[in-house]
């Protein structure tokens, strides 16, 4: 079986369907995909409304909720407890399958009919205002951050305890404003750094301690940009650099920039793989083409965000742990065999269905729970489902559907809402022109708002009731209670942007789910980074980068 390329249908581009993929998709009776690798990553993000929720009343219950959609959606909401109480029963909202029609056009008004699950937020103590988690405490609009206690304005954060303003970390404490981190105690602005404490602006160090602006250090104390100082003397040097205020921040975020791209980079940051490409990798073998994995994962490819046993997957994003053998899917956890389908958790034999969660042998469902041989939400026998099923995917075939994931154009969601706009940001012209929703937000009417002391010293609790205008989107924001306590006891200037804009801040420090080809700069041993030709950072290759941080 060779190789074949195809021509995507929406960019123009060719890409190539390689043995092991065709092997992957004949195992879920699929045609090849017909459009490339990126656009398939753009539809599937489509469908995941990543950190923007709305005050809402739940449906069922008429109690306020918290909503992942905006309340001008013409759907019902119900919040979880009304949608996993007995007072619901999603199969009563079934739909007979018309041949006459396409299968995208019933489930979208399948998808109008079925009252939708408002939050995911399992397990949470006094964290009412998170998604995509489990486990969480105390914590404030935290979305797909699992087991964290008084934590704030964070994604995929796991096991932290008192932090803000963190993207992608795990077992850190006091920490704000970092990336990519792990083990960390009382940091701030790092990225990429590890088991490391009393310290700010590290760049790709390791087992830190008081140091200050360093890049690819290992196991040093009392360093302020790569240079040692005595206690007395770095505790002196530190406190020039008056982090508590907003100047001083920005001052010092410009500087380490500049001192940042002096040292070299290692081209891939992979850790303890086997035969994988790709970058951000821990614990994996046979994935190609695979971002942001914590493993154990094996034969996977076109996977962006997977953790913990995870295996035999492709184009797939944000699989959970314990999932095997998916196609096209987003937002699974715990599933085997499933295809074309979001937010899937134990789950087997499930194909193009939304939210599914504790059920099996379901095909074109949507909200539903404990379930097991629906079509469209109307309960069948087995053998109905079998021989329903078949047909339908004949049908599809017919119609050019099977295969294709959900357009992006039956989104319960505006593409801005999504996290499609964080990775793959477009106007709202481009995005109307494709006939996709887009969701206006009101900008403030109080102008340029109020003045906001340069010095967290110098703030008063006044603030908790003024509204605040972000910087760059001129829409209104608050501090609250909780965060204030956190910026005075880090020493932390209140922040010029709201939260959201924070986190594309944060995104746009990461490279995407991209590689190229580049020549170490050390050694012109050839090499892929995830840093592309056009930017200025000095690339290495692995051997050379040990040398150089060893």
């Amino acid at each position: 079986m060779a190789d074949i390329t195809q021509t995507c249908t929406i960019t123009g581009k060719t890409f190539l369907v390689t043995e092991w993929e065709q092997s992957h998709i004949k195992k879920f009776d699929a045609p090849l995909p017909t459009i490339c690798i990126e656009e398939r990553h753009r539809r599937r993000y489509a469908k995941r409304n990543g950190r923007n929720i709305y005050s809402d009343v739940c449906d069922l219950s008429g109690k306020p909720t918290i909503s992942l959609y905006s309340p001008d959606k013409d759907f019902k909401v119900y919040s979880q407890d009304s949608w996993w109480s007995d007072d619901y029963d999603p199969t009563e909202f079934g739909m007979d399958y018309d041949f006459n029609r396409p299968f995208f056009e019933q489930y979208a008004e399948l998808t109008a009919r079925v009252p939708k699950m408002a939050l995911v937020n399992v397990q949470g103590e006094n964290s009412e205002y998170c998604n995509m988690s489990v486990g969480n405490k105390n914590c404030y609009l935290v979305f797909g951050g699992d087991f964290n206690e008084d934590s704030m304005y964070s994604i995929f954060n796991f096991h932290c305890s008192d932090v803000s303003d963190m993207y992608w970390t795990n077992k850190c404490e006091l920490a704000y404003d970092c990336t990519d981190c792990s083990g960390c105690y009382n940091v701030k602005y790092c990225r990429n750094t590890a088991n490391s404490r009393d310290s700010q602006f590290l760049f790709e160090c390791r087992n830190l301690e008081n140091c200050f602006g360093c890049v690819g250090l290992r196991n040093k104390k009392y360093h302020i940009f790569n240079k040692q100082y005595s206690p007395e003397e770095y505790k002196k040097e530190i406190a020039k650099f008056r982090l508590d205020t907003w100047s001083g921040v920005l001052h010092m975020k410009e500087e380490f920039k500049k001192f940042r791209l002096q040292f070299p980079t290692k081209a891939l940051k992979i850790t303890n793989c086997e035969n994988v490409t790709g970058d951000r990798i821990v614990n994996a073998k046979n994935c190609q083409n695979c971002f942001d994995i914590e493993g154990p994962a094996e034969d996977i490819k076109d996977v962006f965000l997977a953790g913990w046993d995870v295996k035999d997957v492709m184009s797939c994003s944000h699989v959970g742990h314990k999932s095997e053998l998916l196609y096209e899917e987003i937002a699974n956890t715990g599933c085997s065999f499933c295809a074309f389908s979001f937010l899937i958790s134990n789950g087997n034999n499930i194909f193009y269905s939304d939210t599914a969660l504790n059920s099996q042998n379901l095909f074109g469902c949507n909200n539903i729970k404990n379930a097991e041989f629906c079509i469209l939400n109307k309960q069948y026998t087995e053998p109905e489902f079998n021989e329903l099923r078949a047909r339908i995917v004949e049908h599809m075939r017919s119609t050019g559907e099977w295969g294709n994931f959900f357009p992006i154009s039956i989104s319960p969601y505006a593409y801005n809402e999504t996290v499609a706009q964080d990775y793959m940001p477009m106007s709202k012209e481009d995005v109307l022109a494709k006939g996709w929703k887009w969701h206006d937000e009101e900008k403030s009417e109080i102008g340029t708002g109020p003045e906001i002391a340069d010095s967290i010293s110098d703030v008063t609790d006044d603030i908790l009731q003024q509204d605040l205008i972000c910087k760059k989107t001129g829409r209104a924001y608050r501090i609250i209670a909780s965060e204030l306590k956190f910026y005075r006891k880090m020493g932390i200037p209140i922040p010029r942007h709201a939260s959201a804009t924070r986190n594309e801040q944060r995104i746009a420090t990461r490279n995407m789910f991209d590689t190229w080809d580049r020549s170490c700069e050390k050694c012109s041993a050839n090499v892929k980074s995830s840093f592309a030709p056009d930017t200025p950072e000095k690339i290495y290759c692995e051997k050379c980068y040990l040398e150089e941080v060893y």
